[in-house]
């Protein structure tokens, strides 16, 4: 929690529940070796930079040697700016997702409304582009006419659509890697 907590701290500690859901996983049932990471807003910020920094050291004090790799990444309606700091968006930032990208992307699902109020449909557009470029995985944007900063709070037939599409991104993400 900020002030307390400051970058990276957040990220480590999902970081952290990357790495347990590997080592943990098979007690519940769960395939370890197949995480996704997914987060809405700020969340889709910290989802993007867990997924392109896998095994990244800086980010798991502690904890180096654990499998923080996933199988892809759902990033819905996400900030990719400075949330953080009041500063102007910068490509490259250590607080942008895509200040990472380093050809290791893993598949992104990437959903975002046209009249989003907090992050700019433009900015997820640039993102999915910079993905898109500099990663050797696959993106898959999807633009939702009309649609608000939290677009899943209410049950609706958009949302109904973006989850049917996470569904078939995750089931399509899993059958073409081993």
């Amino acid at each position: 929690m900020r002030p307390e907590a400051d970058f990276p701290d957040h990220q480590i500690d999902a970081k952290k529940v990357i790495a347990w859901a590997r080592e943990h996983g098979h007690v519940y049932g769960i395939d370890p070796t197949r995480v996704f990471v997914s987060g809405s807003s700020a969340g889709a910020n910290l989802a993007g930079l867990c997924a392109f920094t896998p095994n990244d050291p800086r980010f798991q004090p502690r904890f180096e040697h654990a499998d923080t790799t996933v199988s892809g990444a759902i990033l819905l309606y996400g900030y990719y700016g400075h949330y953080l700091t009041d500063a102007p968006d910068e490509p490259g930032s250590v607080l942008q997702p895509q200040g990472y990208f380093t050809g290791r992307t893993p598949p992104l699902f990437i959903a975002h409304g046209t009249n989003d109020g907090w992050g700019t449909v433009e900015a997820a557009r640039h993102f999915a582009s910079l993905a898109r470029e500099g990663g050797v995985n696959d993106v898959v944007y999807a633009e939702l006419p009309g649609g608000q900063h939290s677009f899943d709070v209410f049950h609706s037939p958009r949302f109904e659509a973006v989850v049917d599409g996470v569904e078939a991104f995750t089931a399509w993400a899993l059958a073409a890697r081993p």
